[in-house]
């Protein structure tokens, strides 16, 4: 039972990866597809920075209210709020460095 799966293993890594040294590019489409693309991207990222932004700054004037009034469930409330949404904008602020270094770690990994 042992040798017959240990053959199984043998085999089903012998298969060759069909995507060995293929690399997705957008400009297989042409130089308007690939602006426009990076356009889009451009503006959902912007918006996407703008709406973190405005939370944050919410919550920092709840957080203050709060304090100012002193009750201590809408502290805490707004200062969770403050805490995820600050997180939130700096991992949008940095996605491209992100998502690159996730894309170079997969690369190097050869997948």
């Amino acid at each position: 039972m042992f040798n017959t799966l240990r053959n199984e293993i043998i085999i089903r890594t012998a298969i060759e990866n069909p995507l060995d040294g293929v690399t997705p590019k957008l400009d297989v489409f042409g130089v308007k597809f690939e602006g426009a693309t990076q356009l889009i991207l451009a503006g959902i990222w912007a918006l996407a920075l703008v709406l973190v932004a405005a939370k944050f700054l919410w919550n920092i004037a709840k957080w203050g209210l709060a304090k100012d009034r002193g009750h201590s469930d809408d502290i805490s409330e707004g200062a969770a709020g403050a805490k995820k949404s600050g997180i939130a904008f700096g991992a949008l602020a940095g996605a491209s460095v992100i998502l690159g270094g996730i894309l170079f770690l997969a690369s190097t990994a050869g997948a």
